[in-house]
């Protein structure tokens, strides 16, 4: 059972007048009340952890001084460590969850002020994602034990991996919420959305083909290609990935380069660990021609070869020219000092992040209502925060209709100029690209062609690695 007390011990929340509310004492005596009943029921050689929160980060809210007298008193009750953590679970639940865009290591650094202050084991929590950060924490004095929450969601095999000196081999929790907490809130099943086994627990240790040996050829190293060559290959299949690009990892590149995104980048390097041990043969800069996979002696040929960004039929835009929100995100193309960008989804919003960030005036054209809405709650609560910080102006219901010596727009309310920007981006999203899968199922049998992720239907990365895992177990 979880009881929080944070209603009662913050000034934020307690406007009580009797003995619960005011002074600080009055503020925990209910918890103290508590924890001596639960002493009263265990006896006082059961040991107790109490999790406060260091600082609820809200004004006229519960402080780091008010937790050191907390942790102080708590020691003097008896109980045996002290977890920290951080925020409300209201107002400021974002800093609590540790969600993607928060400062990573906070919750440590408020932890190691409170060990300070008590000789009882303090605990930290957030973001924990390697046993090597763990460690480090540990080491330089910050905390005496660290908790796992989500990391053991994302890899239910953490520790062992870690114990058996096989750390590179864990999947990294990117703190994104999309798998997990997004999913249990849209009233889904909880998941992860870099794992697919979580909640299949027959599938955490992937078992053998009854009849190994295949040829499997894979187009394209996104999450979708490389999770279908994982699994294949695990079961013991021979599994080829021929990649077009210097490097694998697909739209999760670009998607790892706004701010606070970088944490994306562990799942491709969880790939680049585990694909050679699992035997697959990786062909990087090669583009292949429906030609080349006519003359494999392939089993099976997978098309994991993404999307295409789309490119609306705006008059005047190809002639003034644009730029994609993956070129940017990328560093193949760079952006001028003033950018309008076209679609407030995700995408178009985490670009926005992005140049703003470096200083530049931008610009949010979107034709819904509504900007960020594929985005989790959290991370979309943070974005917006900073973007209207850096003065990023954003049009909702508007649509942009002509490109010429300004923007011409139409909105609710009419058509209306926007100043002419020195470079337009593109972000309204991705379509699929099939014209090398029809051309090659005009030469191969369709039973042995598979296609997956954006190539099939652009959608997210769990949808991405979810089908790379089904098609692997498939095979």
């Amino acid at each position: 059972m979880v009881i929080s007390f944070t209603s009662f011990f913050s000034p934020h929340t307690n406007k009580r007048e009797d003995e619960y509310g005011g002074s600080f004492e009055n503020r925990i005596r209910f918890g103290m009340e508590i924890l001596d009943e639960i002493k009263k029921e265990i006896g006082a050689d059961f040991p107790i952890i109490v999790r406060i929160s260091a600082d609820e980060f809200v004004p006229g809210g519960w402080t780091l001084e008010d937790a050191i007298r907390l942790a102080k008193a708590l020691e003097d009750k008896g109980v045996a460590a002290i977890d920290v953590s951080l925020g409300s679970s209201c107002e400021s639940s974002a800093i609590t969850l540790q969600t993607l865009g928060t400062q990573k290591g906070l919750a440590w650094e408020f932890a190691s002020k409170i060990k300070e202050q008590v000789n009882i084991p303090v605990i930290a929590v957030g973001r924990i994602n390697t046993p090597e950060l763990a460690e480090e924490i540990l080491v330089s004095g910050k905390a005496d034990l660290v908790a796992l929450g989500r990391p053991l969601v994302a890899d239910p095999l953490f520790v062992e991996k870690a114990i058996s000196g096989r750390s590179k081999e864990i999947r990294r929790c990117a703190a994104c919420h999309q798998g997990c907490l997004d999913e249990l809130r849209a009233g889904r099943r909880f998941g992860c959305n870099l794992n697919p086994s979580v909640g299949k627990e027959e599938e955490i240790e992937i078992q053998k083909a009854p009849q190994p040996g295949k040829k499997v050829f894979i187009i394209g190293a996104g999450l979708a290609g490389l999770e279908a060559a994982y699994t294949a290959a695990a079961r013991g299949h021979k599994v080829y990935i021929y990649e077009e690009k210097g490097e694998i990892g697909g739209q999760v590149l670009p998607g790892s380069v706004p701010p606070h995104k970088e944490e994306l980048k562990g799942i491709v390097e969880y790939y680049k660990v585990v694909l050679p041990k699992v035997g697959v043969t990786l062909n990087l800069n090669h583009k292949v021609t429906a030609e080349e996979i006519a003359k494999w002696e392939a089993d099976e040929v997978v098309f994991a070869t993404g999307g295409q960004p789309i490119v609306p039929p705006i008059p005047g835009l190809k002639e003034y020219g644009f730029l994609t929100a993956v070129e940017v995100l990328r560093g193949e193309k760079q952006a001028g000092d003033k950018v309008a960008i076209i679609g407030g989804g995700l995408i178009g919003m985490e670009t926005a992040d992005y140049l703003s960030e470096q200083g530049k005036k931008v610009m949010v054209i979107e034709l819904l209502e509504e900007v960020a809405r594929d985005m989790g709650v959290f991370e979309k609560i943070l974005i917006m925060k900073r973007l209207k910080e850096r003065g990023v102006e954003i049009y909702v219901k508007t649509r942009l209709k002509e490109v010429g010596k300004a923007l011409l727009v139409e909105t609710p309310e009419g058509e209306k100029e926007l100043p002419l920007p020195d470079t337009i981006v593109l972000a309204v999203g991705l379509k699929p690209d099939p014209s090398l899968y029809e051309e090659v199922s005009k030469i191969l049998p369709q039973e042995k062609l598979h296609v997956i992720g954006d190539a099939k239907e652009v959608r997210k990365i769990v949808h991405a690695i979810s089908e790379g895992r089904n098609l692997g177990l498939s095979l």
